[in-house]
């Protein structure tokens, strides 16, 4: 990991090796190897856990982030259709609580256009995006801690607490489970590039 990035927070610890030397490649080290440009450029797009995070651009990294998961996060759980998975993972709620907690009203602020997702597949790839930011999360958390915020400014980067492990690894035994991987691909490099768009585009400054 190259120290304080979007990468932390995306992708740091989701492709854990897996299998026996000469097994094909599990659904989790596809989607790593497939999104590797994706996530390398978000790594160095954005440095969250560096010495350039203030409470300022903590604000601004949370109203994005908003304004993505206010667009993708409904969409996600209407194509998967599972609300036990799903439902737990919510995670726009707590952006909306942070965002408060530090002035701002979520209302107000601007939102992703709708992500491209067709089908269970796809929306299950999205979601490998984004509850893996519960992981590299923490690392953020442990540098926003140092910036004065509130202290209910930081469920967002707080994942799920001490669940996270915990439930990321259930996740990934359920995506090993999607019969379409291909469609998972699709839908996992959606999200990165949707993300890379939003964060990192022209009208993200």
């Amino acid at each position: 990991m190259t120290g304080a990035s979007i990468g932390a927070a995306i992708g740091a610890a989701i492709g854990a090796a897996t299998g026996a030397v000469g097994a094909p490649p599990s659904l989790r080290d596809r989607l790593r190897e497939a999104t590797r440009p994706e996530h390398e450029r978000l790594e160095a797009g954005l440095d969250l856990a560096g010495p350039g995070l203030d409470a300022a651009r903590y604000r601004r990294v949370l109203a994005l982030f908003h304004g993505f998961w206010a667009a993708w996060e409904p969409r996600v759980a209407a194509g998967i259709a599972d609300p036990a998975l799903t439902g737990p993972r919510r995670r726009l709620h707590r952006l909306r609580g942070d965002l408060a907690a530090l002035g701002e009203d979520p209302d107000a602020l601007p939102v992703a256009p709708p992500p491209p997702l067709r089908g269970r597949g796809e929306a299950m790839g999205a979601l490998y995006v984004m509850e893996g930011s519960t992981l590299g999360g923490r690392v953020i958390l442990k540098r926003a801690e140092g910036l004065g915020l509130p202290p209910d400014a930081t469920g967002f980067f707080a994942g799920h607490g001490a669940e996270t492990g915990p439930m990321w690894k259930r996740f990934v035994a359920r995506l090993e489970a999607e019969p379409d991987g291909d469609a998972v691909l699709r839908g996992a490099r959606a999200a990165f590039l949707g993300l890379e768009a939003w964060t990192l585009g022209p009208d993200a400054a």
